[in-house]
């Protein structure tokens, strides 16, 4: 699934959206696999549940006719709660901010469906994620469930009000 090197992509970075349990998805998950395994991740299959696969929705980020990255998404409406799993960017496409356009644009995803938070687990070696999670603002607490490198973050949301004095 490399990017071939002849081809120049353009700057033009969209988005598609599938039910999480689909061809394309398991495409992905398979190179994002291998590779956690051969870095040595404690999980490299991911905390993604068969059931939550079923329910969840798969976002792609595409150059041209390239996927070059996805994040699964599983809103939970009662709850107005996000959970997000498999965030992943095409090796050849990284440090080109795909991944944190995958995020906001999720993030906006959650928004418009009436979530108020985010959650997700994830690994402390895995830093550069752990690094972009930061960035965008999402807070972090250890997580013995997910590994002795487990961490958990979440983010609220919500919008503030604008104030009558116009501050």
């Amino acid at each position: 699934m490399p990017i071939p090197p002849i081809l120049t992509l353009s700057r033009t970075l969209d988005f598609f959206e599938l039910p999480a349990d689909c061809s394309l998805f398991r495409l992905c998950d398979k190179h994002m696999t291998a590779e956690l395994r051969r870095g040595g991740h404690h999980h490299p299959n991911g905390l993604l549940s068969p059931r939550d696969l079923s329910r969840a929705r798969a976002i792609f980020a595409h150059r041209d006719v390239f996927v070059v990255g996805m994040i699964v998404v599983r809103y939970h409406a009662a709850a107005k709660v996000a959970k997000f799993y498999r965030l992943w960017v095409e090796p050849a496409a990284r440090k080109k901010g795909i991944g944190e356009a995958l995020m906001k644009f999720a993030q906006r995803r959650v928004v418009e469906l009436g979530g108020r938070t985010i959650e997700f687990k994830t690994g402390l070696d895995l830093a550069s994620a752990v690094a972009l999670y930061k960035k965008l603002g999402y807070r972090e607490k250890p997580c013995p469930e997910a590994g002795p490198l487990g961490l958990s973050f979440r983010k609220s949301l919500r919008r503030r009000r604008p104030r009558m004095d116009g501050r």
